[in-house]
């Protein structure tokens, strides 16, 4: 009936089915060209002799929804663009859901945005038990833009459709079928899904199910008081706040137009739903974060090109035995790795294993894990004293004191009892390059820096020294991608990548508070102002004042001048009168147990006499200052990781921030935050801050960019 390269449609006996089958891609995705094709098939079938319609893909997921990459000059186009669109969209989809015969849809794998709204045109929906269904537009900074918002509250009710559109989660077919939005979920390996939908189909056709009660309900108001509405929404209002708080405006906006929405039938709610979207897209907030997606589907795509050159690893040493390699050994074992645990005593084993029991204790204490699985990761990990257990292994993370002697020590060691094992060390200061001078094969020797906690922080960084080959590099890649985080290849320097422009944001911060700024002023502004987890004073707190003042000394001695350790060192004084930070909780802050056991920071008299005997005469800082202040810095230092070519490109440096650092993402990653700005008055407002030092020394390559108009992206 139509052949087209994204949908056909084909006869089934007095029915047809509406195939979703992209001929040029390994996903359905409903580009511009798929549209037009869903419009040419819905004038076909408006003129169809057919009783009703079957709507399926014929890949092994549904959908994955609209193109992505196209929403940007969307955005760009401005509202009258984005409503003449959506406009047409609209109608497209309006046809087909207006079809005067009944329609099943089946969702089986991935059914995402676009598609499951595309399932909505239809009066019943059933899910293969592999589906896995989402509105995910809320986090792109968007609301669902083909009819979604408008049709989820009148197919699964007011409340679950805030859940669905306000969240953004994923919703596996057993649960859809309990939120009412399937009908039904079938096993596609044992039945046919499509006679089913035929038999459902037969139902309608022979009047034991009311489709056109369905098709109208679609088209109505909400069937509910005004009273219902409203408490519904104000709970909604609430948790919304909560989870997004005011940077994140979508849940909001999806808010307000399903309240505004609800009293009206279906195509005056569509032209608020048009006009809903074009106000988030004028946020910027929405194009920040689909810059935030379109750099981790790039940094994926760079994962891919090395892992193809890569075995898995199937055994794993971990050397060191601590909090961080009993934490690297939880992960991998529990990710089907065999683990071999050394370390030189029994203590040192006893505390790794005590770290991997913690937090599979928690996982069976949530749910998310039977005892039975617990024992089974916990039996894949084999603590051991003796080198010979390192024989077999593909792959070694060296985790033992930071100290460059006993790592050069122990890594020449791993050559001896490892021969045929890539070797790693998860330094976080130390330079791959330097340690690997005590190596016979130093191109087997490269680094895999995890974050603290290990279980918990998506960002590894795998680092190239000045020897190591694309092998080691791949199959370090491989393994990261194996634990289901976020690897980024560094190139070789004091701090790396994210510890080296972390760095000149705590100097910044000592720098300022030496001056006269105030810690709690500081930290409200770049945490509730600037949008970052937590300000810098408690972030240092968390990180332990100890190796704030550890990473200051390396970097002093990496990059001397520019980043050197500063002459009045909070960080020194707040170690040297046992302020560790929340680790003995106290540091800046002093951090003690509320009522329910969590670990709170609170003002601390002690802390704040010690500062002011450090500092200048206190002074008021307006929060433009200390954001500049303190953001400047970290994004000269980032410029030149870009121009020395520690880092490969923009987008691999903004992930790595953001999942790194928690940079906020609403910001769209520290490059595309400076493009925001602008170069040329980046610079101008950078000459301002020039007197305070050689941390503010503007960076070659930001003034030459500037100069030529350039951009980062």
């Amino acid at each position: 009936m139509y052949q087209g390269q994204s949908f056909q449609i084909v006869e089934h006996g007095s029915y047809a089915e509406l195939v979703f089958n992209d001929q040029q891609d390994k996903v359905n995705t409903l580009r511009d060209s798929a549209l037009k094709e869903l419009e040419a098939c819905a004038e076909v079938l408006e003129s169809a002799k057919i009783d009703g319609l079957v709507i399926r893909s014929d890949k092994p997921l549904f959908s994955a929804g609209a193109d992505i990459k196209a929403f940007r000059g969307l955005f760009e186009a401005g509202e009258e663009a984005i409503e003449a669109y959506l406009s047409w969209v609209h109608s497209v989809y309006n046809r087909i859901e207006d079809l005067p015969f009944p329609k099943v849809a089946i969702i089986n794998g991935v059914a995402a945005g676009g598609g499951v709204e595309l399932s909505m045109l239809a009066e019943y929906r059933v899910a293969t038990t592999d589906a896995k269904i989402s509105l995910p537009e809320v986090k792109l900074g968007i609301m669902p833009g083909y009819g979604g918002v408008t049709r989820m509250p009148r197919i699964v009710g007011l409340d679950t459709s805030l859940q669905w559109l306000t969240t953004g989660k994923n919703f596996k077919a057993p649960k859809a079928l309990e939120h009412r939005f399937v009908d039904g979920v079938i096993n596609a390996a044992k039945i046919d899904v499509v006679e089913e939908a035929i038999a459902m189909l037969d139902s309608c056709v022979a009047g034991d199910l009311n489709w056109q009660a369905r098709q109208d309900e679609k088209k109505q108001p909400l069937a509910l008081s005004q009273y219902e509405q409203m408490m519904s929404i104000s709970v909604a209002r609430g948790m919304a706040f909560k989870v997004a708080g005011k940077n994140y405006p979508a849940p909001h906006i999806i808010l307000d137009t399903v309240e505004k929405a609800a009293t009206m039938q279906r195509d005056e709610a569509l032209a608020i739903e048009r006009k809903g979207i074009a106000k988030c897209a004028a946020s910027g907030v929405a194009d920040a974060l689909v810059s935030v997606f379109l750099s981790d589907m790039q940094v994926k795509a760079k994962t891919r090109s090395f892992t193809a050159k890569a075995d898995k690893t199937t055994e794993l040493g971990v050397i060191g035995a601590g909090i961080m390699g009993g934490g690297i050994a939880y992960v991998s074992a529990d990710r089907n790795m065999d683990v071999v645990m050394k370390d030189i005593n029994k203590a040192g084993l006893q505390l790794g294993l005590s770290e991997a029991n913690k937090l599979l204790s928690k996982q069976v204490d949530k749910g998310r894990k039977t005892a039975s699985q617990m024992g089974d990761v916990l039996n894949r990990i084999q603590p051991t004293l003796q080198d010979a257990a390192l024989e077999n292994t593909d792959l070694i993370i060296e985790a033992v004191v930071e100290n460059p002697k006993v790592k050069e020590i122990v890594l020449g060691g791993l050559e001896e009892s490892a021969p045929n094992a890539v070797i790693a060390s998860n330094t976080s200061t130390l330079m791959i390059s330097g340690l690997a001078k005590s190596l016979k094969r130093p191109e087997n020797f490269c680094g895999i820096h995890f974050f603290n906690p290990v279980h918990r922080m998506p960002l590894v960084e795998v680092i190239r020294g000045e020897k190591t080959s694309e092998e080691t590099i791949a199959k370090a890649v491989r393994y990261v991608e194996q634990l289901g985080k976020t690897p980024i290849v560094v190139n070789d320097c004091g701090g790396f990548l994210v510890n080296r422009c972390l760095t000149p944001y705590m100097l910044a911060f000592n720098q300022l508070v030496v001056d006269g700024g105030d810690i709690a002023t500081i930290d409200k502004t770049m945490s509730k102002g600037f949008g970052w987890p937590m300000g810098p004073a408690l972030l240092i707190d968390v990180i332990g004042l100890d190796t704030a003042e550890h990473c200051v000394d390396s970097m002093d001695a990496a990059f001397p001048g520019r980043l050197s350790a500063p002459e009045v060192n909070l960080f020194k004084a707040m170690v040297e009168n046992n302020r560790l930070g929340q680790k003995n909780g106290a540091g800046f802050y002093q951090h003690v147990a509320d009522h329910r056991g969590r670990i709170k920071p609170a003002a601390c008299e002690t802390a704040q006499s010690l500062i002011a005997g450090l500092s200048k005469e206190a002074q008021s800082f307006d929060a433009d200052t200390i954001t500049m202040r303190l953001m400047l810095p970290m994004m000269f230092e980032m410029i030149r990781c870009l121009d020395e070519g520690i880092v490969a490109s923009p987008q691999e440096a903004d992930i790595a921030m953001i999942y790194g650092t928690g940079f906020p993402p609403f910001r769209g990653g520290l490059f595309y935050y400076m493009d925001q700005i602008g170069l040329a008055k980046l610079v101008e407002i950078a000459r301002q801050y020039e007197p305070f030092g050689p941390l503010y020394e503007l960076p070659e390559g930001l003034v030459k960019r500037a100069n030529n108009g350039e951009t980062f992206y």
